[in-house]
């Protein structure tokens, strides 16, 4: 398993030739290293927490030259293990953090700890002069904003950046790109989901490790299934509506998985925008029937994403009644209500000969929206991998980070908020803001 990721990494590493870094070059939000960086060129930096989601970055990591991994840092021994492992750097290995910050040779730490530890891990590693990419959500307590902002002003030479890596997805920019130039009209409603049978556990050998391995079960650490799932959803929410919500509604319950967790297993919530957009989220840990995913919702057409493809929906003429959408809707085509149906594939996998009238309506949409400079033929890496890039480009470039403070603040907020409207019942609104 482990050769199979290394390979799938290695194809997707998109510096490999002179051409996929040109193409690269042009995507937003991402600047090209030179492939034959020298070690003296790359960024030093420390890892801190090296669990599922710590290894999995670093396996993007391993990928990267513009960075080195020289320290790495756990409080588990076979997390800290493993994360040597996977880096493959012989990097040097600390138990506490504070020791890793004060190493004057690292220009940079890395943070994928449990939630409750990100704010002051984060304010440590600015404080010590290093540049910062903190795991979503930035932070836990809604105090931590103010104080993560001072900090951050007072130390606006470092680069600081927030994990929600589907700002990095070339897949998710092609969609705003959408939105922005109206392909979907006035957009009301985003509809987002996550669902699974799972019982989101993680397997302990030692019960005294339980609240380490699985501190998500536990309020006294986590953000439960809104900070670990909703976040993401939220942040896509913010960037379509280009704005944070006014106010939020919520509920959920732990009614499943009875096995001592304290977080809830299911939770839904609405989130209201100014200017009438809307946001339904929805998770839950007992029914993996629908697919994971968005839906970005106008009157004149709807975004159906997964985090693999993504599917255009244009509303049946005959609802548009004016604007340019109906002068421009598919290159002026009377299309038929199947065709409108099938959809149109934003990065459609190898096309077969049309096979009808409707394949060549849905190929006459497809140059419509090239026309409108909003169609790519495929996602060209991996998320995760384009925000490592982005993170270490901002440092050696001084480019601006994919997902600064002020974004990641928005989603932190949102989370906080939609957690106390679940568990009180009622509506939360942000200040000075009317709903």
């Amino acid at each position: 398993m482990k050769d199979e990721i290394n390979d799938d990494l290695t194809r997707r590493n998109f510096l490999k030739t002179a051409a996929s870094a040109a193409a690269f070059a042009a995507l937003p939000g991402i600047a090209v290293t030179p492939e034959n960086s020298g070690p003296n060129d790359a960024v030093r930096y420390g890892f801190v927490g090296t669990g599922t989601q710590g290894c999995t970055l670093l396996r993007f990591l391993t990928t990267i030259p513009a960075g080195r991994c020289v320290a790495t840092c756990d409080i588990y021994p076979p997390n800290l293990k493993k994360g040597v492992e996977t880096i493959g750097s012989r990097p040097d290995t600390y138990e506490d953090y504070r020791q890793l910050l004060d190493r004057k040779d690292i220009d940079a730490v890395l943070i994928a700890t449990p939630l409750y530890l990100h704010a002051r891990m984060m304010i440590d590693g600015l404080e010590a002069g290093k540049h910062v990419f903190i795991e979503k959500s930035m932070f836990f307590k809604e105090e931590e904003a103010e104080q993560v902002r001072k900090v951050a002003a007072a130390h606006p030479k470092q680069v600081l950046q927030v994990g929600l890596h589907r700002r990095s997805s070339v897949l998710y920019q092609v969609a705003m790109e959408m939105v922005r130039k109206g392909a979907l009209g006035r957009v009301l409603l985003v509809q987002s989901r996550v669902t699974t049978h799972s019982s989101w556990r993680r397997p302990v050998a030692d019960a005294q490790y339980e609240r380490l391995i699985n501190w998500r079960m536990y309020r006294e650490y986590s953000g439960g299934l809104m900070a670990e799932m909703g976040s993401h959803f939220i942040d896509i929410a913010n960037w379509a509506f280009e704005g944070e919500p006014v106010s939020v509604i919520g509920t959920g319950g732990l009614d499943y998985w009875k096995d001592g967790r304290e977080v809830h297993d299911n939770v839904q919530s609405i989130f209201d925008y100014s200017g009438g957009g809307r946001h339904y989220f929805h998770c839950m840990l007992f029914n993996g029937h629908h697919s994971n995913g968005v839906m970005i919702m106008g009157d004149q057409g709807t975004l159906d994403i997964t985090d693999d493809r993504g599917i255009y929906f244009r509303e049946p003429v005959a609802k548009i009644s004016t604007g340019p959408a109906k002068e421009n809707w598919w290159a002026g085509a009377t299309v038929s209500k199947t065709a409108a149906q099938k959809g149109v594939r934003i990065f459609p996998q190898k096309e077969a000969k049309d096979s009808g009238f409707v394949d060549r309506e849905v190929r006459y949409a497809r140059q419509w929206l090239a026309s409108m400079g909003i169609y790519e033929p495929e996602e060209p890496y991996d998320p995760y991998w384009g925000e490592l890039v982005n993170f270490f480009a901002s440092i050696r470039e001084n480019k601006a980070p994919v997902v600064p403070l002020e974004i990641g603040t928005a989603d932190a907020m949102a989370v906080i908020k939609a957690n106390r409207a679940i568990d009180t019942g009622q509506k939360t609104s942000w200040t000075n803001k009317s709903a």
